[in-house]
């Protein structure tokens, strides 16, 4: 039987992952720069290279989907039911998709389905150009398809990027990939609308050939990579055992719920300014560009991530000089053992709607907003990535997978909801309820011992944080 000690530090691991929040990173000073790394890696340069052209693929597809359905059919509603088809597989297909590239392999799944992601845009390509008859339904069946596809293709990349990496290279690459997909967001909804100007044909041309490349990339990363799997579980036993590596892992559990909520507070805030400020006049150009400033938040913060403990020690040094200034840096996570990327991210949310709220939703502060919010999005993102790169190779798709489900599902529950409270209460009470929600939730991830000790591992627990908070 082993030690006492042993069995406590076991209980704070679950399937190779320490429940160190912040603390999952390697040590300080042995990860190589982003440059060194692309150019000496050959796996992570053809892995990274794959990987972006999949995302830039996927984000001009959710400009040119809605495109070509409204050009085709002249109907809203066809419009957004093709729009519904593409994003439902996430739903429908995150658990499953888990179990496949653990079975398989993620440079092997994300190669097939690449490719079958390049036949698709190639059969819509050739339907256009002959001019098809009813190509509603098809248009349907492809986005629905390939939606799912793309579901795969995110959640090998995840597994794929970490293991064409030493370990030690971890945060950098994924820094870097963070950065990337951040950066895409930008890129791709514009290339995407140029590209449909062009002609409708031409931008899924285009797109057939970009995830023909990224498939041929990652078939000559790994083109025989063998079954990861060697006994052939159920697949529903698969799911259930993701799901159980991240109900017991405290920090992953809580990052879930709280990446959730933070999505749906943002998705509404989101709905709100849409709704405000263009029954206020203000242009299409000028709403887009002020959305896009999340994306320009999220590179700079995952481009920043690698030297996060470098400003820590920072502000912790300027915190230091008053004492309700180091009480208060300790306390939101910045500073100290109360150090949290996850806390920090949850208190710029409630400064940033807060900043809205109180300066009458001028476009501004709209645009701070979102800057801070995708700042704090982007550290958090790699914070997170990188613990789920500390699972062991034959179970990260799995745990990726029901981690994504339980983020993401609320970005589609967050607008419906904000929506109606804006058509029932108007713009002031909805901002007002977005305030005071995400104010709370960062109240309880802060103050509730249970979730303050898993997004702080190194924090006191109970009574003991007040009783040393006071007496500093």
């Amino acid at each position: 039987m082993p030690p006492p000690l042993l069995l406590r530090r076991e209980r704070h691991t679950v399937a190779g992952i320490q429940s160190r929040g912040d603390a999952a990173v390697v040590r300080r000073g042995s990860e190589r720069s982003f440059s060194a790394l692309f150019s000496a890696n050959q796996g992570f340069r053809r892995s990274w290279t794959a990987s972006a052209l999949s995302m830039l693929g996927t984000r001009t597809l959710g400009v040119t989907y809605p495109l070509l359905a409204f050009a085709v059919t002249k109907s809203p509603a066809w419009t957004g039911w093709v729009v519904f088809a593409s994003t439902v597989p996430g739903l429908l297909c995150y658990l499953p998709a888990g179990t496949l590239i653990d079975r398989l392999g993620p440079g092997r799944v994300m190669a097939c389905s690449e490719a079958a992601r390049g036949l698709l845009m190639g059969a819509l390509t050739a339907a256009l150009i002959c001019d098809v008859p009813e190509i509603r339904g098809l248009l349907l069946a492809i986005a629905f398809v390939e939606g799912g596809l793309a579901v795969l293709s995110s959640v090998a990349e995840t597994a794929l990027i970490p293991a064409a990496t030493r370990r030690d290279d971890i945060p950098t690459a994924l820094a870097a990939h963070e950065t990337t997909a951040h950066a895409v967001v930008l890129a791709g909804r514009p290339v995407g609308g140029i590209l449909f100007g062009l002609g409708a044909y031409m931008s899924f041309f285009a797109n057939a050939v970009v995830f023909m490349c990224s498939a041929a990339l990652l078939w000559r990363l790994n083109p025989g990579q063998p079954a990861r799997t060697p006994h052939r579980e159920p697949v529903l036993h698969q799911i259930r055992e993701g799901i159980q590596e991240v109900w017991r892992n405290p920090f992953l559990l809580s990052a879930t719920i709280l990446t959730a909520v933070i999505n749906l507070i943002v998705q509404s805030l989101i709905v709100v300014f849409i709704s405000y400020q263009t029954s206020s006049g203000l242009g299409a150009a000028a709403v887009g560009g002020i959305l896009a400033a999340s994306g320009v938040g999220g590179a700079a913060g995952a481009f920043i991530s690698p030297k996060r403990k470098k400003i820590s020690r920072k502000i912790d040094g300027w915190a230091r000089r008053w004492n309700w200034t180091d009480r208060l840096a300790e306390l939101v996570g910045l500073t100290h053992r109360g150090r949290s990327t996850l806390l920090v991210h949850a208190w710029v949310c409630s400064g940033a709607i807060a900043v809205i709220f109180m300066t009458g939703f001028a476009p501004s502060a709209f645009a701070l907003a979102l800057l801070m919010i995708g700042v704090a999005g982007g550290l958090s993102n790699v914070t997170i990535r990188t613990l789920l790169s500390r699972v062991p190779a034959d179970k990260v798709a799995r745990v990726v997978s029901v981690s994504r489900l339980g983020s993401y599902s609320t970005v589609a529950l967050g607008p419906v909801l904000a929506s109606l409270l804006y058509e029932s209460a108007g713009p002031r009470a909805t901002l007002g309820t977005v305030t005071v929600s995400m104010v709370v939730v960062a109240l309880v991830m802060t103050l509730v011992p249970t979730f303050r000790k898993s997004l702080s591992p190194r924090w006191p627990s109970g009574r003991l944080w007040k009783a040393r908070l006071a007496s500093r």
